[in-house]
């Protein structure tokens, strides 16, 4: 059973779901499976919980596990018997401000078919009790017709390799009630390939809301989320010993109604794009992340303005504590600008086999955020990292 938890204003960052129930997917090619998605409007959904034990128990690389089970290659060989999930922080925007708000949540679903994945959200109450009406849309990371991001955010990071042309947008078409339509959705995400990904994925998707018989509601015209995916690391793989460092990218979208200062800029919404770290404790069985260098790109005419530094947003959490189950795993806990204005909710997760020699630790970590002040300033957005 899913759960979810909204707090009004303040977006909420949802696990997308399988990890609970212990529901396991099928991916095909380069695709993002996963069979359940929670979404809501406004930051669509609230934060899932898992369960099992948390902390550094629950065994261990150095143990024997109970169950043999051999991993997939790669994000794009999972079968059934893998636990293929993730997390996701959505969004509802108001233009007038502009703001990323919260509201009800609804429940959604995915399924992938063909180096494709199909993302189904139910309706949606947005806050002005306007209907965002139910739709699915097929997704998929190796499109041809995808194009680079220009003045992306996250050009001239300082991770090596560099990140050049890695961003990408791609736009399918929502289908509702099993009809295709012309109502566009916006895939913004880091390409697998060129970040040398190999078990998971992440990005951000945007759409229209199709209230008041098809047209786009004037008040909360678009709807969204950041995401993180791929084959979760089964919780009895962890190492329960030593350390590891991981490091990639952060990318999301910010809205400020705050007047021009030094900490904040004109107000709009903007891509973010930052390099990213998180040190994982496995002795103690937390986990710290933080980003770096975050630019940002104000969207305007359909496109994105030359990015410029914001360090204000950096992104800091404390330890968050590992949960363990024996399919999957998660961490959880608050993260913080490092100006302190913003904070909310953070969730990951560790991806991949754990290795067989060193720190014995899964070769990749991702997660969702989702921050505000309450007030004029919020922010989500997803990560993934490499050993």
């Amino acid at each position: 059973m899913i759960r979810g938890m909204l707090s009004p204003m303040k977006m909420q960052m949802p696990l997308v779901s399988g990890l609970g129930s212990g529901r396991q997917t099928k991916a095909h090619s380069r695709a993002f499976p996963a069979r359940r998605a929670i979404f809501a409007a406004g930051a669509l959904l609230g934060l899932i919980t898992l369960g099992g034990c948390g902390g550094g128990g629950g065994g261990g690389f150095a143990n024997v596990p109970p169950v043999p089970f051999v991993y997939p290659t790669s994000l794009a060989d999972a079968t059934s018997s893998d636990t293929v999930d993730g997390f996701i922080s959505p969004y509802a925007l108001d233009p007038s401000t502009p703001k990323l708000v919260s509201t009800i949540p609804t429940v959604s679903g995915t399924s992938p078919s063909a180096g494709t994945i199909t993302i189904t959200v139910n309706a949606i109450t947005l806050p002005d009790s306007s209907t965002e009406q139910a739709f699915s849309v097929k997704f998929d990371p190796a499109d041809s017709t995808s194009t680079p991001v220009a003045n992306s955010p996250l050009e001239g990071l300082s991770l090596s390799p560099q990140c050049a042309n890695c961003l990408k947008t791609v736009t399918a078409y929502a289908i509702v009630g099993g009809t295709p339509t012309l109502t566009p959705v916006t895939f913004t995400y880091v390409d697998p390939a060129s970040f040398s990904l190999t078990y998971s994925a992440l990005g951000m998707w945007a759409k229209p809301t199709t209230t008041n018989g098809g047209s786009p509601d004037p008040n909360w015209p678009q709807i969204g989320g950041a995401f993180s995916a791929g084959v979760l690391t089964r919780g009895i793989d962890l190492p329960t010993t030593g350390s590891a460092n991981y490091s990639g990218y952060f990318i999301g979208r910010y809205a400020t109604s705050a007047p021009l200062s030094g900490s904040t800029p004109s107000p709009g919404t903007y891509i973010v794009g930052a390099n990213a770290s998180a040190t994982a404790n496995f002795g103690a069985g937390t986990v710290s992340f933080s980003t770096l260098n975050t630019n940002i790109a104000l969207e305007s005419g359909g496109g994105l303005v030359a990015p410029a530094a914001m360090p204000g947003l950096n992104l800091t959490s404390s330890p968050m504590p590992i949960t363990r189950t024996s399919t999957s795993n998660s961490f959880t806990g608050t993260v913080s600008t490092s100006n302190g204005g913003l904070s909310g909710p953070i969730q990951g997760g560790f991806y991949g086999p754990p290795a067989t020699t060193g720190d014995f630790a899964p070769p990749e970590l991702g997660g969702s955020v989702s921050v505000t002040n309450n007030l004029d300033q919020s922010m989500v957005g997803s990560f993934a990292l490499t050993k």
